[in-house]
């Protein structure tokens, strides 16, 4: 059976979740060798969600230290030194509480930048909105009424994850509930296998 370009990046997507989820990202916290908060903290950013760009000062592949200028030193830090096709560096997860915000980076490199991928950056809170008010909270009939084409794919749990090609996604409990994640993905130009074209 052949495999699209778009098929094999929807298993990472599932592979990198389930490795998450088995215990393959350890809690080893942060390292010397990580990019640290140098001075003051940059506060001078906003709170706006751009599809398939960033989520305020995380932007997908923008440079770690320049995020940690403006969100300062991650509450949390967790690694994954899982190796396999494509996995050639730690994966290093940030998680901020207050900021309610959390992104991926690749342990390599002079510089290293935030993953470019599909892990996203994620956000967990309302304080993040996109220029049309789309927020963590809302009800997600309230969400694809702001949305042009979407696909919704419920999982095994029952819970639902909301894609679009312009490369937000939203999760959700159900149908019924409140979206409680919203993440920043590349835009792409199909649904990756996850529905029909």
């Amino acid at each position: 059976m052949a495999m699209t370009h778009s098929t094999i990046r929807s298993l990472l997507v599932i592979l990198s979740v389930a490795l998450m989820s088995a215990g393959c990202a350890t809690g080893a916290g942060i390292k010397d060798s990580d990019p640290h908060l140098v001075g003051n903290r940059d506060m001078n950013y906003d709170h706006l969600i751009v599809p398939g760009t960033r989520i305020g000062p995380v932007g997908l592949g923008s440079k770690v230290s320049g995020v940690v200028q403006h969100l300062g030193e991650p509450d949390s830090v967790s690694r994954s030194t899982f190796r396999g096709p494509g996995y050639d560096a730690d994966e290093v997860y940030y998680f901020y509480q207050d900021e309610c915000i959390q992104f991926t980076w690749l342990d390599s490199g002079i510089e290293p930048k935030v993953e470019n991928g599909m892990r996203g950056i994620n956000v967990t809170c309302g304080k993040w909105a996109t220029a049309d008010g789309v927020r963590v909270g809302m009800s997600v009939k309230d969400v694809v009424s702001h949305l042009g084409a979407y696909c919704a794919s419920t999982r095994d749990d029952g819970s639902l994850l909301i894609s679009t090609k312009e490369g937000i996604w939203f999760d959700a409990p159900d149908r019924n509930g409140a979206v409680t994640r919203i993440l920043i993905v590349p835009t792409m130009t199909n649904w990756g296998g996850m529905c029909p074209e």
